[in-house]
């Protein structure tokens, strides 16, 4: 799995935390959406011979996608050690591993970590209500 394939997952599920932080910035999902399949069937180089993938969880991932999900754990970690990997980890995990197809796609978009970070923060003070 590539970064691509979990930036394509985060912007399919606008209803989840990735999803409304990035509606909050006014990012198109759909044009987004198509932009990384696009990128993701076109983009990528075909005449690579090295393919070298590693197992997290017994899924492969390209070097860059595990660095996206281990960088997400450590975002979860720091909300709380038993919160669990959410599309707003995943988001802010592909924008700190600037090797990866996600980042430059989000980076396209104009979105930055600062940003995203601002917009989670601000979804999490709606879910600490006192009503």
């Amino acid at each position: 799995m590539t970064t691509g394939h979990l930036l394509l997952g985060v912007l399919k599920h606008d209803a989840c935390a990735g999803g409304l932080i990035l509606g909050k910035l006014r990012l198109d999902l759909r044009l987004a959406y198509a932009t990384t399949e696009f990128v993701l069937m076109y983009g990528r180089r075909h005449d690579v011979t090295d393919n070298r993938t590693t197992d997290w969880a017994g899924v492969p991932h390209t070097a860059a996608g595990r660095e996206v999900l281990e960088l997400a754990l450590e975002e979860a970690n720091l909300f709380s050690p038993t919160y669990p990997i959410g599309t707003e980890h995943l988001l802010l995990g592909l924008l700190r591993a600037p090797s990866g197809m996600g980042y430059r796609i989000l980076y396209h978009f104009g979105l930055d970590a600062r940003r995203v970070r601002e917009a989670r923060d601000e979804l999490w003070e709606l879910l600490r209500s006192p009503e």
